[in-house]
């Protein structure tokens, strides 16, 4: 009777160690995504900036949306789609691979065409620079 005892106390304590060690949750590391990953997504136009003036979207006679799709770790696809909202005539119509991602510190991503950097996101925004037919330069934010 008394080794009974002592071999049920012995699988019970058994029994508590092995649901005490396969209960504990295992550490993992949170990894960061890439930048490309960061930066990837679809952004609605919501202003433009030119000749000091900032206009929303609702002011203006654009509509729109850019895509940013992932391709490596640093770089992604853009596909930019503004268009008149009255004739529905292309303002700027683009899809252009190999956009180069660089990380500019304090959440702020670069993106660069051919060592040109034309666009940058942070805090859930795209600010592209261009220039009009006209010579004018412009600053189209979209926003996720």
């Amino acid at each position: 009777m008394k080794s009974t005892l002592y071999l049920r106390r012995i699988s019970l304590l058994m029994l508590l160690i092995t649901v005490t060690l396969s209960s504990c949750k295992k550490d993992k590391e949170d990894v960061a995504p890439d930048a490309a990953t960061t930066v990837a997504g679809n952004y609605a136009y919501s202003e433009i900036t030119f000749n000091g003036k900032t206009l929303p979207a609702d002011q203006t006679n654009l509509k729109g949306s850019v895509g940013i799709t992932r391709q490596t770790a640093t770089q992604v696809t853009i596909n930019i789609n503004l268009r008149s909202k009255s004739d529905n005539s292309e303002f700027i119509v683009e899809n252009v691979d190999g956009i180069e991602v660089a990380d500019l510190g304090n959440g702020s991503y670069g993106l660069r065409y051919d060592g040109e950097e034309f666009a940058q996101v942070k805090d859930e925004k795209i600010m592209i620079k261009g220039v009009d037919e006209d010579g004018v330069n412009f600053t189209i934010t979209a926003t996720k």
